[in-house]
């Protein structure tokens, strides 16, 4: 291990002479004015206009998803994935999820293939983002919303609402094996589940919303290994988009639309409820988006069209006028960049991963930007070599694994 230090820092006059550097850049999908922001977060630079999202009106984009140089976005109203191309900053190409099948949310399973629910379809679709095209489908229930992929299992939040009484059956998260290609099982949650977010332990939060009028939120919390709910507790109000980042705190979106928006937030290991719908962190009205950043800051976005920062304590750091509707967003990660100063790979992101493989060093975050090799495990021996290599033999160039990977 000595030996890599030291070749480390031998290099490192020539390593500064070609250390690519970024501005940590904030895209924002804009439900209604149907456009991509893209907030420079050094500079609070706006750019509200970059990308016009949707093949025609009434889009209704809804989430993006950033990787490596491009960027998904997910138009519900278009049936449709759109590629984005963020050198050119323009669209490279759209995938069709079928005519009114109405997408609601989007994983990437590997730098090829995506997953994609379907709500009026109720079905579960594999798309081929390189050739275009849905390769299968899968009904999983009535109305599914949001999906997560865990190792080599996708599960998918099965609210139950049926579109023609609007009624809520029981709520479900329903588990799809990949290489399987079948669902293998379902886990019963409340009324409603809408989002899901993993923790730092691994365990899946599900929010459970309520149906809006008598039943109200719940937080489920499964263990992936077991396929069980082990714990649950009540948040109050209409919860909705949940992300827990770095810290292990959880944040939920819960609208309010009067003159205040609102945020939950809950301790994702302990369970402890910080903020729920009798004590919740006061926001713009209309928050329905709440993305967790790498420095443990949660940017809220409401229809008042701001993007916000904010910390724990629910303070504002900044504000960023957006365009009308910001729905979602999502971060240029470096991927090498383990140290999360948006340069490199360099010196400081070597000695991060070495520091965190054998020497239980601070965790990455995103851990992702650790999976250097682009296979399907994180922060091991391979992306060590790898990096090693790409840094100091003029190996291959790093490569773009999916998101969901784990150590």
């Amino acid at each position: 291990m000595k030996s890599i230090y030291i070749a480390a820092a031998a290099a490192l006059i020539v390593l500064l002479s070609g250390i690519a550097v970024a501005d940590p850049t904030a895209y924002v999908v804009n439900t209604s004015g149907e456009t991509l922001s893209k907030v420079n977060l050094s500079s609070g630079q706006v750019d509200n206009n970059l990308v016009m999202l949707g093949s025609d009106i009434y889009s209704y984009p809804s989430q993006i998803i950033v990787q490596d140089t491009l960027a998904y976005v997910l138009n519900s109203g278009t049936d449709e994935i759109q590629i984005i191309d963020l050198n050119r900053e323009t669209t490279a190409g759209f995938v069709s999820t079928g005519a009114g099948s109405n997408p609601y949310w989007m994983e990437l399973y590997d730098d090829r293939y995506m997953f994609v629910t379907l709500w009026v379809d109720g079905d579960l679709a594999k798309l081929d983002m390189v050739d275009g095209a849905i390769v299968d489908t899968w009904p999983v229930g009535d109305s599914p919303e949001g999906l997560l992929i865990d190792g080599h299992q996708v599960y998918v939040a099965v609210t139950a609402f049926n579109q023609t009484n609007w009624t809520y059956g029981q709520g479900r998260v329903a588990v799809f094996d990949v290489p399987a290609e079948q669902f293998v099982t379902e886990i019963e949650v409340g009324m409603n589940p809408q989002y899901l977010a993993r923790d730092l332990a691994g365990r899946i939060h599900v929010v459970c919303t309520g149906d809006y009028w008598s039943s109200f939120g719940m937080v489920y919390v499964i263990d992936p290994d077991l396929e069980v709910v082990v714990d649950s507790f009540a948040t109050g109000g209409s919860p909705g988009n949940l992300t827990i980042g770095p810290d292990n705190v959880a944040y939920i979106a819960a609208g309010g639309w009067d003159h205040d928006g609102y945020v939950y937030s809950y301790a994702a290991a302990s369970l402890d409820l910080y903020h729920g719908a009798a004590s919740p962190l006061v926001v713009d009205s209309g928050c329905m988006m709440v993305v967790a950043f790498h420095d443990t800051t949660c940017f809220v976005g409401s229809f008042k069209d701001f993007v916000k920062p904010i910390d724990s304590s629910g303070a504002v750091l900044a504000a960023y006028a957006v365009g009308d509707g910001p729905a979602h967003a999502d971060f240029n990660y470096v991927l090498g960049d383990i140290d999360g100063n948006f340069s490199g790979p360099d010196i400081s992101d070597l000695v991060r991963l070495v520091t965190y493989m054998f020497q239980d060093g601070p965790r990455p975050w995103p851990i992702w930007t650790a999976n250097v090799d682009g296979d399907f495990a994180c922060a091991d021996i391979a992306d060590l070599v790898y990096l090693v290599t790409y840094m100091f033999q003029n190996g291959p160039p790093l490569k773009a694994g999916p998101k969901w990977v784990e150590p």
